[in-house]
């Protein structure tokens, strides 16, 4: 089971400081609560949970507040995506995930993670956190091997596909 509030914005490789947070419209008195970090995505009239490998298509967010079962319906903070965001979710299970293999929405909850495997990719893997050493020159020195075996993870840093973005539905 993937760990509530388990998202984090790690960074920006073009220099922003914070994560880009927009008001969401929330249908009222939903019977569901959502927990800051959980995915959503507009359904063409409100901001709702993702699914398992669900095709986002312009329409992912990530939710930056509590929003309780009954509350109003209105507007929360959601991070928006955006071009350089880098975020770090759960995997749903461990696994030595490359940089650049592509992440599809899982299933597990309360929170949504990412799965190795489906049909819609939604984020791309770029953190190198668990790939091994840097590997020494056998002609320069006499370092010991770090080999070439990239970890088994249970967390993954991610950058969102452009097109999955809320951000790509009124930016062009």
């Amino acid at each position: 089971m993937a760990a509530v509030n388990s998202q984090r914005w790690v960074g920006n490789v073009n220099g922003a400081t914070e994560p880009f947070i927009m008001l969401g419209l929330f249908q009222a008195g939903g019977t569901e609560a959502l927990k800051r970090g959980e995915m959503v995505y507009n359904s063409g009239t409100y901001f709702v949970k993702c699914t398992a490998d669900l095709n986002c298509a312009a329409n992912l967010a990530i939710v930056n507040e509590e929003i309780k079962a009954g509350d109003r319906l209105g507007y929360y903070e959601i991070i928006v995506p955006r071009e350089g965001d880098i975020f770090e979710f759960d995997l749903d299970t461990a696994a030595a995930t490359a940089v650049g293999a592509a992440l599809h929405l899982g299933a597990s909850l309360p929170t949504i993670s990412f799965a190795a495997s489906g049909s819609n990719p939604t984020a791309y893997a770029c953190g190198q956190e668990h790939y091994p050493q840097k590997q020494g020159h056998l002609a320069d020195d006499a370092s010991p091997d770090s080999g070439s075996t990239i970890r088994s993870a249970s967390r993954v840093r991610c950058c969102f596909e452009k097109a999955s973005s809320y951000l790509s539905a009124f930016v062009k």
